[in-house]
């Protein structure tokens, strides 16, 4: 019985050994990068779904000089390999996590600093991070709640620094190695490297949204945008139309917001602010759903917290860029229902740019010159309320341009408020 029972246990052990090698080699979620091969583990299909995981990892290896921060719209929009990109800003890692919001840039922010400090890596001189409108909606009608922290990030008693927690590393390691899960998805990734429409994460923290290429040509962008467009009007009607706290004074994401203006200001970072380059169908949907009002009151308040973050120094380089505008980059027309064929140059739906979109961006936030150098605007305190009319202007002429399109929307958000009551 004994020799019975060590059999199994040896067989097992040596079963263990052999999955935990290959996940480590295979490295599916990216956490490891022992070994990089095209042809071999260079897409990682399942490690878009793991990027709290694996992009805390990375970035430690990377060691970049520039960080992009933000939710999926930066992920899948800033191309860290962009040739827009400052040489002082070489490597870019592209640290944005989908689904969060402005804490989770500030943590993220933090823990790439402490890093540095360690003696690990040089701190970042530059730093693009992409703010979400609906991001700062997120906690208002539970006053007091917030979602729940991401402990694999553990502060220092001064709350300054943020380093991976020890037991997390090791749980982090363990279901990267020992995990049936792992072995699943490192299967997985094997089998993908002949996909050209495989989901993947690239070892600099890009989404290049390659299963979307599938999809858009599987249903069609007007079947893509419809859906997306009934979850942004869903979300929004779940949504307040308040930016401040009980105190109405702040919240604690505009908190964030100056908690990472001061970080990069007291390190000598750059910091570029972008207002993400919203489809017209997400700009109407603020209005439809009673949101443009708070739109621009939150447009006001980050200039103000900009503006009253930057006179305490002199030597501040944060810069404030909105592409929320009304134009013929963010109006692209989208193709008919049955229109199958055509392709969409800048959007993957109404949320979602594309990283030819981001390259734009990023050429006018590096001052690179080009055909579109209308595109986007430096915001400040002089110019805001200017801008603010123009672009009510300009969407009260896509409503009569865009008609149908609107019409369109009005109705899925008239369905949605139906069933609701």
């Amino acid at each position: 019985m004994k020799h019975y029972l060590f059999f199994w246990l040896a067989l097992t052990s040596c079963l263990m050994l052999v999955m935990g090698a290959i996940n480590l080699v295979v490295d599916p979620y990216g956490i490891f990068y022992f070994v990089d091969k095209a042809g071999f583990n260079g897409i990682k299909p399942a490690a878009g779904g793991h990027g709290a995981t694996g992009k805390y990892y990375q970035v430690m290896r990377v060691q970049p000089r520039g960080v992009v921060l933000g939710n999926s719209r930066a992920e899948v929009g800033f191309d860290p390999l962009s040739v827009a990109w400052p040489e002082k800003a070489r490597p870019v890692f592209n640290l944005a996590l989908p689904g969060t919001g402005p804490r989770a840039s500030l943590e993220s922010l933090q823990h790439v600093l402490n890093d540095a400090q360690q003696g690990h890596a040089e701190k970042p001189e530059v730093v693009v991070w992409g703010i979400d409108f609906m991001n700062f909606l997120d906690n208002i009608k539970e006053p007091g709640q917030s979602p729940p922290k991401d402990n694999r990030l553990l502060a220092s008693s001064s709350g300054s620094k943020f380093t991976i927690h020890f037991p997390r590393q090791v749980k982090d390691y363990a279901e990267a190695t020992l995990s049936l899960d792992a072995f699943v998805d490192s299967i997985r990734t094997i089998a993908s490297q002949s996909d050209p429409y495989a989901e993947n994460l690239t070892a600099f923290g890009f989404n290049p949204m390659h299963d979307y290429i599938k999809i858009s040509a599987d249903e069609g962008y007007w079947a893509v945008f419809r859906q997306r467009d009934i979850e942004n009007i869903k979300a929004y009607l779940r949504r307040s139309t308040n930016l401040y706290d009980s105190a109405g004074n702040s919240s604690p994401d505009l908190d964030n917001l100056r908690a990472v203006i001061r970080l990069c200001r007291q390190h000598g970072i750059e910091l570029h602010l972008v207002i993400y380059p919203y489809h017209a169908h997400l700009l109407e949907i603020f209005r439809i759903t009673g949101h443009w009002p708070a739109f621009e009151a939150w447009k006001r308040e980050v200039v103000r917290i900009v503006a009253s973050e930057s006179s305490q120094n002199k030597d501040s380089t944060v810069s404030l860029w909105d592409f929320s505008q009304f134009n013929e980059l963010t109006e692209e027309a989208v193709p008919a229902k049955a229109d199958r064929k055509s392709k969409m140059h800048w959007y993957w739906e109404a949320g979602h740019f594309k990283k030819e979109l981001g390259e734009l961006v990023l050429d006018r936030l590096f001052g690179h010159q080009g055909e579109r150098e209308g595109f986007g605007i430096l915001l400040n305190q002089q110019n805001l309320e200017e801008h603010l009319a123009l672009e009510r202007a300009r969407e009260a002429d896509y409503r009569l341009r865009y008609s149908k399109d609107v019409e369109q929307l009005q109705q899925i958000d008239m369905e949605i408020l139906s069933r609701q009551h």
